[in-house]
């Protein structure tokens, strides 16, 4: 545990390939996504958030930041809403990672943290099979404005203009039996990846 960073997950997606209001509920060998990605980033960080539509959390022991942003405007929304937020704690960092990821490494945050104090950087970002991974990254807070000019002024919803702008660290993940990053965004990914806990 580092207690210099938050922990937040994205959930405020819209699910629409899953064909379904909120994916974080989707089971995935016994528990829902989720708890999964509660379950390998929470003992990994100082204090855990989640961006998330209230009503579709359930019942967990999270704190819940909303979007600050009507209408779905991309997942830079949720890293914006995070950081504006008054509910994180006085960590320098935070760590982000989507709610459609249950194999998260367990060493994700110390190896980011590691490559970010070492460099002094921006954004420390997984980068697995040579493509960068945004969603699953250490911002410094000190990124907020840059993040708030981005999304309200240039109306820019995703994260590859900040890591093209900002000072940005890759740190390359090295290959394994299973991605450790990936994404579950229709039931044939929930289906591969139940196959994968067989």
């Amino acid at each position: 545990m580092i207690n210099d960073i938050d922990g937040l997950i994205l959930a405020a997606g819209r699910s629409k390939r899953m064909g379904c209001e909120g994916k974080l509920k989707s089971i995935l060998h016994d528990k829902t996504l989720l708890e999964h990605v509660i379950d390998r980033l929470e003992p990994q960080v100082g204090e855990l958030f989640i961006n998330a539509n209230p009503d579709l959390c359930g019942e967990q022991s999270l704190t819940v930041i909303g979007d600050h942003m009507a209408g779905f405007q991309g997942p830079l929304t949720g890293l914006w809403s995070a950081l504006k937020s008054d509910r994180l704690s006085d960590a320098s960092y935070l760590m982000m990672v989507p709610c459609d990821g249950p194999f998260i490494p367990q060493n994700l945050v110390a190896e980011l943290y590691q490559m970010t104090v070492n460099n002094d950087v921006d954004i420390a970002c997984v980068r697995y099979q040579g493509f960068a991974q945004p969603t699953f990254s250490l911002w410094n807070k000190r990124v907020l404005p840059a993040v708030e000019e981005t999304l309200l002024v240039k109306k820019m919803g995703g994260f590859k203009s900040l890591l093209a702008e900002l000072n940005t660290a890759y740190l390359d993940w090295p290959e394994q039996p299973i991605n450790p990053f990936f994404n579950i965004n229709t039931p044939e990914d929930l289906a591969a990846a139940e196959r994968l806990f067989s």
